[in-house]
């Protein structure tokens, strides 16, 4: 079956363009030898461009778009097949208010993965299994589940031919083990590990979650987009494992693409959302398969030009002096910390190093600090899923003086004080969050850190805080 853009792709391939760009109310332009060639006949108003939309577009991005709050965004790229003509990877987008579908050709062939891959995204599933001669198995929702797909050793032997990295097949061979990433065209991004078991091959794939959520799918405060648009310093999202810190940058990624022109470079163990261009530049760096470690990659990211660099975890002393480096040199570094709240995430930072240095690294922390995200995960009202409990300190005037001074135990009462500013307290949040029908009360009591104060706050009581920091 022709797709309703049979002829652009068929004029694509006939021109060897590199891409297809379909706007709304303007000319289509085919990108040729790096020329942009303009195709007058081919000019879409609103309602023609909605209908092409609506017969193209997967039905969970046509929901997405009925949603549709008038901001920039990029949506994840989707196969279309073309019988006679070929495959293309299809998105649609809008960047400075102007909507376009882009096509362009997929890099290579499917792979013998290409059904499995697919079967598993669409069934929700988080990891692949795929062994010699078994029967494959899925993970979904932390249940193994077994399919009726069984590979044979010719499957593993086309494999090994299709995606394994040029030249690695001997590591394999003669550890056993070999991690790398494979990007299946039209379906996603997943990081495999092949090893060998009782003798035989065997393949365990994570998928890579695609389009990076935004704020407002997130359920995040809309402070977090002012916080986002910090032209330098350094911006920490701290909580514990699993409390949600890579989506929450993620998604702070996700509005700087669609708002701001800059260069962006991130540094993840894995990659854990991966981005398109649309406003910004990016480049996605996975320590162990793009670079030896987050120092190494943090300290050659200094010399690539960025505006912004996101460190997926701040490990120790070393990567954080290069991150501070950075900050104030003019970069904007975000990153993480595993830590409970915002006093205890400045004290984990000193605690780096000896008390001799302690002065030092607090004078420049006042000074590049741009704001703590604190994060927790606290179970829906209804249904399913969570919702984020935020803190947000944001190093205001009165903040820095505190850093500087080492007095980070008054950290709490300027949160509480700062809310013209858009600092969030956890009780604060959690009372919204009940407010607002999120969560339950005995939820919000369960997560509060002081659940006396929260409960004297949902009876409508508030006790000062005294609101000047002595």
């Amino acid at each position: 079956m022709r797709s309703p853009i049979h002829d652009l792709l068929v004029a694509y391939m006939e021109n060897d363009a590199s891409e297809c760009q379909i706007y709304e109310g303007k000319p289509t332009v085919l990108r040729i030898e790096g020329k942009s060639c303009e195709i007058p006949e081919y000019t879409l108003d609103e309602h023609k461009f909605s209908e092409l939309a609506e017969a193209m577009l997967p039905p969970s991005q046509i929901d997405k778009l009925g949603n549709d709050d008038g901001e920039d965004f990029i949506m994840e790229d989707f196969l279309v097949e073309e019988e006679g003509v070929g495959r293309f990877l299809v998105h649609i987008q809008r960047q400075r208010g102007q909507l376009a579908l882009i096509a362009k050709k997929t890099r290579r062939d499917a792979s013998v993965f290409f059904d499995l891959l697919k079967y598993a995204v669409e069934q929700g599933a988080s990891d692949l299994h795929v062994r010699e001669g078994k029967f494959v198995r899925l993970r979904v929702d932390s249940r193994l589940i077994e399919t009726d797909v069984m590979t044979d050793s010719y499957f593993f032997n086309k494999s090994f031919e299709q995606i394994l990295p040029e030249g690695r097949f001997e590591e394999y061979k003669t550890t056993g083990d070999l991690d790398f990433a494979w990007e299946e065209e039209g379906i996603g991004r997943f990081r495999v590990n092949l090893h060998r078991q009782r003798g035989n091959a065997a393949y365990s794939f994570r998928h890579v979650k695609g389009r990076a959520p935004t704020v407002k799918e997130v359920n995040l405060p809309e402070i977090i987009k002012d916080i986002a648009g910090s032209r330098n310093g350094i911006i920490f999202v701290s909580g514990t494992t699993g409390c949600g810190k890579s989506t929450t940058m993620a998604a702070m990624l996700d509005h700087i693409n669609n708002t701001q022109e800059l260069h962006i470079i991130t540094i993840e163990d894995p990659i854990e959302y991966t981005f398109q261009d649309n406003r910004c530049f990016f480049e996605q760096r996975e320590v162990g398969l793009d670079t030896v470690s987050f120092d190494s990659a943090l300290i050659h990211a200094l010399r690539q030009d960025p505006d912004i660099i996101m460190v997926g975890e701040m490990r120790n002393r070393n990567t954080f002096e290069t991150a501070l480096t950075a900050a104030e040199t003019g970069h904007l570094v975000i990153t993480t910390l595993h830590t409970k709240d915002a006093a205890q995430s400045i004290t984990r930072i000193l605690d780096m190093y000896p008390q001799e240095e302690r002065d030092t690294v607090r004078k420049s922390l006042a000074d590049c600090l741009r704001a703590i995200i604190c994060q927790r995960l606290a179970p829906r009202a209804i249904g399913k899923g969570v919702v984020p409990i935020n803190e947000i300190l944001i190093n205001t005037s009165i903040v820095k003086k505190l850093i500087f001074d080492n007095a980070i135990d008054k950290i709490p009462q300027a949160i509480e004080g700062g809310a013209e500013e858009g600092m969030m307290s956890f009780n604060r949040c959690l009372l919204n969050r009940v407010k607002a029908g999120d969560i339950t009360e005995e939820t919000a009591l369960a997560f509060s850190d002081s659940p006396q104060a929260l409960q004297m706050n949902l009876k409508g009581i508030f006790l000062s805080s005294g609101g000047i920091i002595q």
